[in-house]
Protein backbone atom coordinates (compact mmCIF):
# COMPACT_ATOMS: atom_id res chain seq x y z
CA UNK A 1 0.00 0.00 0.00
CA UNK A 2 1.27 3.63 -1.39
CA UNK A 3 2.18 5.89 2.17
CA UNK A 4 3.33 9.48 2.09
CA UNK A 5 5.07 10.13 5.03
CA UNK A 6 5.17 13.75 3.69
CA UNK A 7 1.76 14.58 3.91
CA UNK A 8 1.02 15.91 7.89
CA UNK A 9 3.17 18.84 7.01
CA UNK A 10 1.22 19.56 4.04
CA UNK A 11 -2.30 19.75 6.04
CA UNK A 12 -1.69 22.85 7.68
CA UNK A 13 0.16 24.76 5.10
CA UNK A 14 -2.16 23.63 1.89
CA UNK A 15 -5.12 22.16 3.15
CA UNK A 16 -7.00 21.60 -0.77
CA UNK A 17 -3.73 20.38 -1.79
CA UNK A 18 -3.70 17.25 1.47
CA UNK A 19 -6.70 16.62 0.46
CA UNK A 20 -6.28 16.42 -3.29
CA UNK A 21 -3.24 14.00 -2.29
CA UNK A 22 -4.98 11.96 0.08
CA UNK A 23 -7.48 11.54 -2.27
CA UNK A 24 -4.82 10.35 -4.93
CA UNK A 25 -3.28 8.06 -2.30
CA UNK A 26 -6.58 6.42 -1.88
CA UNK A 27 -7.15 6.05 -5.29
CA UNK A 28 -3.97 4.24 -5.94
CA UNK A 29 -4.35 1.67 -2.95
CA UNK A 30 -7.91 1.21 -3.54
CA UNK A 31 -7.01 0.07 -7.82
CA UNK A 32 -3.81 -2.01 -6.59
CA UNK A 33 -5.78 -4.30 -3.91
CA UNK A 34 -8.43 -4.60 -6.37
CA UNK A 35 -5.98 -5.55 -9.27
CA UNK A 36 -4.00 -7.68 -6.32
CA UNK A 37 -1.00 -5.88 -7.25
CA UNK A 38 -0.25 -4.85 -3.44
CA UNK A 39 3.83 -5.78 -2.85
CA UNK A 40 3.91 -5.49 0.13
CA UNK A 41 1.89 -8.82 1.12
CA UNK A 42 -0.32 -11.31 -0.07
CA UNK A 43 -4.19 -10.33 -0.37
CA UNK A 44 -5.71 -12.63 1.90
CA UNK A 45 -7.27 -15.95 0.18
CA UNK A 46 -10.92 -15.66 -0.89
CA UNK A 47 -13.85 -17.99 0.93
CA UNK A 48 -13.72 -21.05 -0.08
CA UNK A 49 -15.93 -22.81 -2.62
CA UNK A 50 -19.18 -24.59 -1.41
CA UNK A 51 -18.31 -28.09 -3.64
CA UNK A 52 -17.18 -29.26 -6.55
CA UNK A 53 -19.52 -31.96 -8.52
CA UNK A 54 -17.98 -34.23 -11.08
CA UNK A 55 -19.35 -37.04 -13.68
CA UNK A 56 -17.82 -38.63 -16.54
CA UNK A 57 -18.38 -40.81 -19.29
CA UNK A 58 -17.24 -41.81 -22.48
CA UNK A 59 -13.83 -40.82 -21.49
CA UNK A 60 -15.14 -37.19 -20.68
CA UNK A 61 -15.44 -35.55 -17.20
CA UNK A 62 -17.67 -32.50 -16.64
CA UNK A 63 -16.75 -30.42 -13.12
CA UNK A 64 -19.03 -28.01 -11.73
CA UNK A 65 -17.77 -25.53 -9.04
CA UNK A 66 -20.91 -23.82 -6.81
CA UNK A 67 -19.65 -21.08 -4.97
CA UNK A 68 -22.28 -19.16 -3.93
CA UNK A 69 -19.86 -16.37 -1.81
CA UNK A 70 -20.02 -12.55 -2.42
CA UNK A 71 -16.99 -12.44 -4.85
CA UNK A 72 -15.57 -9.13 -6.28
CA UNK A 73 -14.60 -8.97 -9.92
CA UNK A 74 -11.44 -10.75 -10.73
CA UNK A 75 -12.18 -14.48 -9.03
CA UNK A 76 -10.56 -17.08 -11.07
CA UNK A 77 -11.06 -21.07 -10.26
CA UNK A 78 -8.99 -24.37 -10.66
CA UNK A 79 -9.73 -27.73 -10.78
CA UNK A 80 -7.18 -30.55 -10.23
CA UNK A 81 -7.34 -34.05 -10.76
CA UNK A 82 -4.81 -36.59 -9.40
CA UNK A 83 -4.72 -40.65 -9.34
CA UNK A 84 -4.53 -40.54 -5.80
CA UNK A 85 -6.71 -39.03 -2.97
CA UNK A 86 -3.60 -37.05 -0.86
CA UNK A 87 -3.20 -35.30 -4.65
CA UNK A 88 0.75 -35.64 -4.43
CA UNK A 89 0.94 -34.96 -8.02
CA UNK A 90 -2.19 -33.35 -9.28
CA UNK A 91 -2.86 -31.96 -12.58
CA UNK A 92 -3.82 -28.08 -13.05
CA UNK A 93 -6.85 -27.07 -15.16
CA UNK A 94 -7.14 -23.57 -15.13
CA UNK A 95 -10.89 -22.51 -15.49
CA UNK A 96 -10.44 -19.09 -15.21
CA UNK A 97 -14.20 -17.16 -14.36
CA UNK A 98 -16.00 -19.84 -15.37
CA UNK A 99 -17.35 -22.25 -13.00
CA UNK A 100 -17.54 -25.43 -15.40
CA UNK A 101 -14.66 -27.64 -17.28
CA UNK A 102 -15.62 -30.12 -19.87
CA UNK A 103 -12.59 -32.09 -20.89
CA UNK A 104 -11.83 -35.34 -22.45
CA UNK A 105 -9.17 -37.02 -20.70
CA UNK A 106 -10.16 -40.73 -21.92
CA UNK A 107 -10.61 -43.66 -19.72
CA UNK A 108 -8.97 -42.48 -16.54
CA UNK A 109 -10.00 -43.22 -13.09
CA UNK A 110 -9.26 -39.64 -11.03
CA UNK A 111 -9.93 -37.60 -7.88
CA UNK A 112 -10.87 -33.75 -8.68
CA UNK A 113 -10.96 -31.05 -5.93
CA UNK A 114 -11.44 -26.93 -7.06
CA UNK A 115 -10.30 -23.99 -5.32
CA UNK A 116 -11.18 -20.20 -6.28
CA UNK A 117 -7.87 -17.53 -6.34
CA UNK A 118 -7.48 -13.65 -7.21
CA UNK A 119 -4.57 -12.27 -9.00
CA UNK A 120 -2.48 -11.38 -6.18
CA UNK A 121 -4.34 -13.28 -3.53
CA UNK A 122 -3.23 -16.81 -1.66
CA UNK A 123 -5.42 -19.39 -2.82
CA UNK A 124 -8.47 -20.34 -0.91
CA UNK A 125 -9.10 -24.03 0.34
CA UNK A 126 -8.91 -26.46 -2.03
CA UNK A 127 -12.55 -28.52 -1.65
CA UNK A 128 -12.41 -32.10 -3.22
CA UNK A 129 -15.30 -34.13 -5.25
CA UNK A 130 -16.54 -36.48 -1.95
CA UNK A 131 -15.62 -36.55 1.88
CA UNK A 132 -13.58 -38.42 1.83
CA UNK A 133 -12.62 -37.88 -1.96
CA UNK A 134 -14.79 -39.91 -4.31
CA UNK A 135 -12.69 -41.43 -7.38
CA UNK A 136 -14.80 -40.60 -10.53
CA UNK A 137 -14.12 -42.91 -13.50
CA UNK A 138 -14.17 -41.85 -17.54
CA UNK A 139 -14.84 -44.88 -18.99
CA UNK A 140 -14.92 -45.05 -22.98
CA UNK A 141 -11.37 -45.69 -24.93
CA UNK A 142 -7.98 -45.01 -23.02
CA UNK A 143 -6.35 -42.16 -24.23
CA UNK A 144 -2.06 -41.69 -24.07
CA UNK A 145 -0.88 -41.57 -20.38
CA UNK A 146 -0.62 -38.02 -19.32
CA UNK A 147 2.68 -37.01 -18.88
CA UNK A 148 3.97 -35.99 -15.49
CA UNK A 149 2.46 -32.58 -13.48
CA UNK A 150 4.31 -29.85 -13.34
CA UNK A 151 1.75 -28.08 -11.16
CA UNK A 152 0.86 -24.63 -11.18
CA UNK A 153 1.42 -21.02 -10.35
CA UNK A 154 5.53 -19.15 -8.65
CA UNK A 155 7.05 -21.88 -6.76
CA UNK A 156 10.84 -21.38 -5.31
CA UNK A 157 13.50 -23.66 -6.84
CA UNK A 158 11.03 -25.59 -9.17
CA UNK A 159 8.84 -27.20 -6.49
CA UNK A 160 5.93 -28.63 -7.61
CA UNK A 161 2.70 -29.13 -5.73
CA UNK A 162 -0.86 -28.09 -6.30
CA UNK A 163 -3.38 -26.25 -4.56
CA UNK A 164 -0.72 -23.43 -5.86
CA UNK A 165 -3.01 -21.49 -8.65
CA UNK A 166 -1.08 -18.22 -9.83
CA UNK A 167 1.21 -18.63 -6.90
CA UNK A 168 1.34 -17.88 -3.05
CA UNK A 169 4.56 -16.57 -2.69
CA UNK A 170 4.33 -13.02 -1.91
CA UNK A 171 6.52 -10.82 -3.77
CA UNK A 172 6.07 -13.33 -6.87
CA UNK A 173 5.33 -10.91 -9.78
CA UNK A 174 7.76 -9.93 -12.65
CA UNK A 175 9.92 -7.15 -11.47
CA UNK A 176 11.62 -4.68 -14.09
CA UNK A 177 15.07 -4.83 -14.41
CA UNK A 178 16.42 -0.41 -14.13
CA UNK A 179 19.63 0.91 -15.33
CA UNK A 180 21.23 3.88 -13.40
Amino acid sequence: MLTVAQLAPIKDRDPYLYETLTKIVASVNATSQRAGVDPSTPAPAPTPIASVNVQASNGWFDISIADPSNARPGLFYFAESDVTPAFSSPRVYFMGASRNLYTQLGNQTLYWRAYSQYIGSLPSAPVTFGSPPTVVAGGGSAGPAPLPSTGSGVLPNGLLRGGNGFGINPGSRVTKQTVL
